[in-house]
């Protein structure tokens, strides 16, 4: 994987997060379950471990050696993708969106941030942004390259079969919490 790509990984137990700085948090009752959404140093993190649902999306691996996900070019002019991850309790479709980078909310990223869930400008740039917004279903998230000309746009659904059976406490070692050093 090269600085060029995004990778989104989903999996049913966390990543390796031995190297992922979080840079802002939010857990909350979410579909029957605790889910923490992160914006982490190389993009995002959002895990729900009673549904065994983890999302890592990110620019450098967590694991260099680690293959697996979807590897998403940062160019402006790709189709969308969609991305599906299942358990026997829980779905997630996730559609990715290459949109140019005037297609980021940038006026209402500089006048009104708390109007998203969470939201980081990388370096204090503030062209260089992720964000994610919650809704009843699901999440949405912004990743932008200025270098690129890109806000990388991002829709998770989320379809619940059947209510998880064991629910581990939120920061148990079900769902460790990443902590070191990252970048965008």
């Amino acid at each position: 994987m090269t600085r060029d790509t995004l990778r989104f990984v989903h999996a049913d137990r966390p990543p390796a997060a031995d190297e992922i700085r979080v840079f802002e948090s939010l857990t909350r009752p979410f579909l029957g379950a605790a889910f923490t959404f992160r914006i982490i140093g190389s993009s995002h993190y959002v895990s729900a471990p009673a549904y065994g649902f983890y999302e890592l999306a990110a620019c450098d691996p967590a694991n260099p050696g680690d293959r697996t996900g979807t590897e998403l070019p940062l160019d402006p002019n790709r189709p969308p993708r969609r991305l599906a991850f299942e358990t026997d309790a829980f779905r997630c479709q996730t559609v990715v969106e290459h949109r140019p980078l005037s297609a980021f909310p940038h006026d209402r990223f500089r006048t009104d941030l708390g109007s998203f869930d969470l939201a980081h400008a990388f370096d204090g740039d503030p062209e260089a942004v992720t964000t994610i917004e919650l809704d009843e279903d699901g999440y949405e998230t912004y990743h932008t390259y200025p270098e690129y000309d890109l806000a990388l746009y991002t829709r998770s659904a989320f379809t619940v079969v059947r209510e998880p059976a064991a629910r581990p406490p939120v920061g148990s070692s079900a769902d460790p919490a990443p902590d070191a050093a990252g970048d965008h």
